[in-house]
């Protein structure tokens, strides 16, 4: 059953101002620049306007009806304080980080108080660009078809590791925690974008013995168990869980890129805690991405030298016999890594 759609009228959406954001985003207050608050609430506004999925949120597409621009609107509600502290982050984060080529964009925020809501919570929207679908539906489409080329991995994987970059070099740094193909978009021009910050956070946790049970609990539930690192499963272990569980998810995506599953299945917490994988044996296709994969797995370093590792490998002649095929890659890199896309291969995006 699709949800009914929330009853928007310029009075009834209250901007996002930076009064009442408390860890110091300001949102334009112009009237004018926000996008959702000038749409009118007719039949023509709900034609506009269907599910594009629902989690933990409800997403649609909205069009705005003076300009014709098509855009995503995440709807979140909330009966607790806490929460509606998170989504007010979840904003912050969206728009500090928005204007990197392969960060969702954001365009505007408003909220709805629980008093003048009829669902009787708070309401809160978040507009953004309209993605043309996710990565993941992308993928599934052309492995009916053939295994992706070592070229379109490395273009997601590049892009998706500039995406971390670029949260990781903010201060302090942003750690996305929930990193997974599944939060992984694709644009209308064809460049990767990296989406949902609803788990984010910018507090490194350094446990130590004087750690209650509930307080360690407390870690793992903005995660997802298969991308959770050892240090996450074991945390009697006690140590640090920083933005270095987002190089671990990224080792998981570029796996799963590769060989078709997830290297940790359901979460297996020994295998995680281990460090236990297997690279298929027979495996001929990736072999340029093993020592990748491997590294994110095994080695603790920071992430500006890891990325370094995935720059080396753009000029490993292994990627590609073809020179045609660096000197593109090499071109997308210098174009902030917008990858436009092409024809008459079976994995074009």
């Amino acid at each position: 059953m699709t949800p009914r759609l929330l009853v928007l009228s310029r009075s009834g959406a209250r901007h996002l101002s930076s009064n009442r954001l408390h860890c110091g985003c300001s949102m334009a207050a112009d009237e004018s620049e926000v996008v959702f608050a000038s749409l009118q609430v007719s039949n023509v506004y709900e034609r506009c306007w269907r599910i594009l999925g629902c989690g933990f949120a409800f997403v649609y597409e909205a069009q705005d009806i003076s300009g014709g621009k098509d855009y995503a609107l995440k709807r979140l509600l909330s009966n607790e304080e806490e929460k509606s502290k998170e989504i007010i982050q979840e904003v912050c984060f969206m728009k500090k980080l928005s204007g990197h080529p392969n960060m969702v964009q954001f365009c505007s925020a408003a909220s709805i108080s629980k008093e003048e809501s009829d669902t009787g919570q708070a309401e809160f929207l978040i507009l953004t660009e309209l993605c043309k679908g996710q990565l993941v539906d992308f993928i599934k489409r052309v492995e009916q078809r053939a295994l992706l080329s070592c070229d379109t991995v490395l273009k997601i994987f590049y892009q998706s590791c500039r995406a971390v970059q670029h949260m990781h070099k903010q201060k302090p740094p942003i750690i996305h925690r929930d990193l997974k193909i599944e939060n992984l978009l694709i644009s209308n021009q064809g460049t990767i974008k990296l989406c949902d910050f609803g788990s984010s956070t910018t507090v490194s946790h350094y446990p130590d013995y004087s750690w209650s049970a509930q307080k360690r609990s407390m870690i793992t539930r903005n995660t997802t168990p298969a991308y959770r690192t050892p240090e996450m499963i074991d945390l009697y272990s006690n140590f640090p869980i920083n933005e270095k569980q987002d190089i671990w998810a990224l080792g998981c995506i570029l796996y799963l890129l590769c060989f078709k599953q997830h290297p940790f299945e359901e979460g297996a917490k020994l295998q995680i805690v281990n460090g236990k994988y297997s690279i298929p044996q027979n495996d001929v296709k990736y072999t340029v991405y093993h020592n990748l994969i491997r590294i994110s797995f095994e080695e603790v370093m920071t992430f500006t030298k890891w990325l370094f590792g995935v720059n080396k490998l753009i000029g490993w002649d292994q990627i590609s016999a073809c020179e045609e095929t660096i000197d593109r890659l090499r071109a997308y890199e210098e174009a902030d890594c917008k990858m436009e896309p092409r024809g008459g291969s079976a994995d074009n995006m």
